[in-house]
């Protein structure tokens, strides 16, 4: 009896572990997830699997390495959203494989393990577009989604500044330089990049979102 009593307090001491971090991490739905949240929840599970029936281990012991587990996804997750080498890395960039209604045939045949055009088709579909020839711009998302915009809509905006810093694979993407930024930036009579928080481009327009909240158009 002892046995079983000691199983159930490794399963639901491991179970509030687990629902506290996804809930601290507000990270409590699949589609919020990245690929770092998905390999630390699989080693998680491995955890409290390896060890809910092993007796030998203390129950001590068992609660220090899965804390050690939860800090180990959050200090991940912390170094993806603070460098862009490190996110580009483990969760991955926006795939663009149509632009101005023409297949980028660069990035599909380059990424042919990560591109099912079949799987796209079949999510435009989801999404009521019943033809690659209404589109005018679509891409991958990290997440596996498709971003499409069809002929004659508005094109989506692109975050060009993230917490203070550039975000270069954006800047390429609508063929412009850090030069040209700086020159939009100090037009809103904003000086440091350091300052601001978020930078949206739109319809040729650039809105800066500062770190104390102001914004600026």
């Amino acid at each position: 009896m002892e046995y079983y009593l000691l199983v159930l307090a490794k399963f639901v001491l491991g179970f509030l572990i687990v629902i506290s971090h996804l809930n601290f991490s507000g990270k409590t739905q699949l589609s919020q997830m990245t690929p770092v949240d998905f390999i630390g929840n699989f080693v998680l599970g491995g955890i409290i699997g390896g060890v809910i029936y092993n007796d030998v281990i203390p129950l001590y012991q068992y609660i220090i390495v899965l804390i050690i587990g939860v800090m180990l996804i959050s200090l991940l997750n912390a170094v993806s959203k603070r460098f862009f080498i490190f996110r580009s890395f483990a969760i991955g960039n926006p795939i663009p494989i149509i632009k101005d209604g023409k297949f980028i045939m660069e990035n599909i045949l380059k990424r042919k393990n990560k591109i099912d055009i079949l799987n796209v088709a079949s999510q435009l579909h989801a999404q009521g577009i019943h033809s690659f020839q209404n589109l005018k711009y679509a891409q991958i998302e990290p997440g596996g989604q498709i971003t499409a915009v069809c002929e004659g809509a508005d094109m989506p905006s692109v975050i060009l500044i993230k917490d203070g810093r550039i975000r270069y694979s954006e800047l390429d993407a609508i063929q412009k330089d850090e030069e040209w930024l700086h020159e939009k930036i100090t037009s809103l009579g904003v000086e440091q990049i350091g300052d601001i928080f978020l930078a949206e481009f739109w319809h040729g327009e650039m809105t800066l979102v500062m770190s104390d909240g102001k914004v600026c158009r």
